[in-house]
């Protein structure tokens, strides 16, 4: 308890103005033993239980004290198949880290920044420990939508057998993941690359099919064999504050912003154009 909580490396303010690259830069191997050392391996771990998917927080941090990197990483992906992504944009400070017991009085243990390190050194090592599949059911689940809820759904359904498909409407595989999460909080490639580890363990994705317009649920029932379809469309649809001027050019939601910019590719703005105002 005497350990503080590590700062994770950043990019200069003054540099990252310039720029559209990744803010926080992410943990050292010195700086991730030494975060992980506070854990205090809780005999019942609120972390745990403050997990959607259960990650075994605990058992994980352990391993990086040990230098097992690339075991801790492993340990992340019997539950969760995005660590690179959960590790960088998922709510910790409400859901682990919030349910930490260190929390209160000295700042919780870095859970997300720890799980990022370790996603990132296996991509590093090019050793991504993918979790084993149980036998073929031959079932088939059509989910619709490749967003976080799509993915992870995804991933647990193929590890259980089942064969599965992921329908998109877009160009590209990700949901809010490519197009509404800005490229400095989370870089394409990242998304990019856990997406493919998901094709490695037998996932098919399909690109620009609006499923209700190309196909109906009906025929991905009937026609197409699927036993069951997971509806993972998201919550896209913005909420306006009901005020004069809002229906003006130049005037946008941060919903139709950030997918500006991310479909468009303004983050490489000069090389490509930029599709909002100034």
């Amino acid at each position: 308890m005497a350990i503080p909580r590590q700062h994770m490396p950043e990019q200069d303010p003054a540099v990252r103005r310039q720029n559209f690259q990744e803010v926080n830069l992410g943990f050292t191997e010195e700086l991730a033993r030494k975060e992980a050392l506070r854990c205090l391996e809780c005999p019942n771990p609120r972390c745990v239980e403050g997990c959607p998917v259960k990650v075994k927080v605990r058992d994980f941090i352990r391993l990086i004290v040990d230098g097992d990197f690339l075991g801790a990483a492993a340990k992340i992906r019997e539950d969760n198949v995005l660590p690179a992504i959960t590790g960088r944009v998922c709510p910790q400070e409400v859901q682990c880290e919030g349910a930490c017991v260190l929390a209160k009085k000295c700042g919780a243990v870095a859970i997300g920044p720890l799980e990022r390190f370790v996603a990132d050194y296996e991509r590093k090592m090019g050793k991504i420990a993918l979790p084993p599949k149980a036998p073929p059911t031959g079932k088939k689940v059509a989910i619709i939508g490749s967003g976080p809820a799509g993915l992870a759904a995804a991933g647990d359904l193929v590890q259980k057998g089942h064969y599965v498909t992921v329908f998109e409407a877009l160009h590209e595989i990700g949901g809010v993941l490519v197009y509404g999460i800005p490229e400095f909080r989370l870089p394409k490639d990242i998304v990019r690359e856990e997406v493919e580890n998901l094709r490695r363990m037998g996932v098919e994705f399909l690109t620009d099919v609006v499923v209700g317009k190309s196909v109906t649920l009906d025929e991905l029932m009937t026609k197409h064999g699927y036993n069951a379809v997971l509806v993972a469309t998201g919550a896209g649809l913005p909420q306006f504050l009901g005020i004069p001027g809002e229906e003006l050019c130049g005037v946008y939601s941060a919903n139709e912003f950030l997918t500006r910019v991310n479909l468009m590719k303004a983050y490489r703005f000069p090389e490509y154009d930029e599709p909002i105002y100034d």
